[in-house]
This record gives structure tokens, C-alpha cells and sequence, in this order.
């Protein structure tokens, strides 16, 4: 998801600073995108209050502060099939730590430190609405994620910032796979297109108050 969010926003306009923990994927991103003048890249990591402070530091440093952040940070390490009555308790807290705690390090990394009036994109998975077979972790970290994202909405309108400087904070809940045009298309029902999810982050991140949220959904077919 987060090399199509970057497409498009480099497609709207934006210049973006790509992030990840993978120099290869930064060096991919470099190279299919430089010809754009508008891409910058930095390898750090959210998975700790410390990496994601020098992560912020360095951010800052090369670039300002950002105006906007889009949190694409879940993880297919933690997807495997997963009963919690029949697993041990640390796979669940392994998911959270992955799929969930990774968007709180970011979000009080990133939000208090926004330009004026900029806008933190969380991307969620459809799951939080019901319980699937077999996918607890998926279930239960997208449902904590939903209310996590209203929280820090409401947090971050407290009056500290005056109200037209306050940040916006939105979660982006993708009801469907993603299809990024890479594999053989299967189940098009369920598929997402990949332009149209970066598309949606790059309209939310240019007019904020035209989505209001702060949870907000792209869904398949099979979902609509």
C-alpha cells in the first residue's frame, strides 16, 4: 500500500518523503520515482519511542516538519491463520506489538509536530466491523486501530492549538485486498484498486475537512 500512496501522491503533486525499514525498498522507490524531482527517502523505524525520535530528528533535520504523515505500517509477518483460545498469548501480543503499537509510536511521534493544520493518515484493514475465522489477530488489532484513530482525532482538536492550526487525524479502513497490478487478478470482487487507494489518501491529505471521519472506508465490490 504504501508505494501506491506514494504514486499518487507524486501523481497529485505532493513531494514526498518516503520511510521504511528496507534500504532495497527506498533504493526501488528512488529509482522509479526520481525522475519526478519531488522524492526524497529516509530509512528508519517506528518500533520503538527511541528509533521513531531519531527517526523524527533526522526527518526534521533534512526536511522540516512534515505537513502531512501517512501511517501504512501493518505487517503480512503477523498474518498467518490464528484462534485465540488456541494460541499461546505472546503470537497475540507479537500482533499487536506489529499491526497496532507501531501506529501509537507513530502517531505521538508525528502528530504533535505537524505543520500547521496538517493531516495524519492511518491505514486500517476491514476487519474491525466483524470476526473472521481463523483471524483473531486481524480482528482484534483493526478494531483497536478503529478506536485508537477516534481517540487521537478527538486529542489532537484539544485546545493547545488554536482551531485553525489544530491537526487533522484520519483513519483510511481498506474493506477488500489491494490489488497493486503486480500478481494475476483472483477474487476481483474483493479487490481494491491500488490507484484508487492512493488517490483517496492524496484527496483526504489536500482537503481534510471534505472528509470528515475521522474513520473513513474504501471498500471492494464484495463490501459496498
Amino acid at each position: 500500500v504504501g508505494n501506491l500512496v506514494v504514486r499518487q501522491l507524486l501523481a497529485a503533486g505532493f513531494g514526498v518523503v518516503a520511510v521504511s525499514r528496507s534500504a532495497e525498498k527506498l533504493k526501488r522507490i528512488t529509482t522509479s520515482y526520481s525522475r519526478t524531482g519531488r522524492i526524497g527517502t529516509l530509512q528508519g523505524d517506528v518500533s520503538s519511542d527511541a528509533q521513531a525520535g531519531d527517526l523524527r530528528t533526522r526527518f526534521v533535520a533534512a526536511y522540516g516538519n512534515p505537513h502531512a504523515v501517512v501511517a501504512s505500517l501493518s505487517s503480512t509477518a503477523v498474518d498467518g491463520p490464528m484462534r485465540i483460545l488456541d494460541s499461546p498469548t505472546e503470537a497475540l501480543r507479537k500482533a499487536f506489538d506489529t499491526n497496532f503499537f507501531t501506529h501509537v509510536i507513530a502517531a505521538k511521534t508525528w502528530i504533535p509536530g505537524l505543520a500547521s493544520g496538517g493531516t495524519f493518515v492511518g491505514i486500517n484493514g476491514g476487519l474491525a466491523n466483524f470476526a473472521a475465522a481463523g483471524m483473531a489477530q486481524l480482528t482484534t488489532t483493526q478494531s483497536a486501530l478503529r478506536s485508537l484513530y477516534e481517540v487521537l482525532a478527538f486529542e489532537a482538536q484539544g485546545r493547545n492549538r488554536p482551531e485553525d492550526r489544530r491537526p487533522f487525524v484520519r483513519s483510511l479502513e481498506l474493506y477488500g485486498l489491494v490489488d497493486d497490478g503486480s500478481a494475476p487478478l483472483s477474487r476481483p470482487e474483493m479487490r481494491i484498486d491500488g490507484t484508487a487507494v492512493g488517490t483517496r489518501v492524496s484527496e483526504i491529505i489536500a482537503r481534510p475537512a471534505d472528509f470528515p471521519g475521522p474513520v473513513l472506508t474504501l471498500k471492494s465490490r464484495a463490501f459496498a
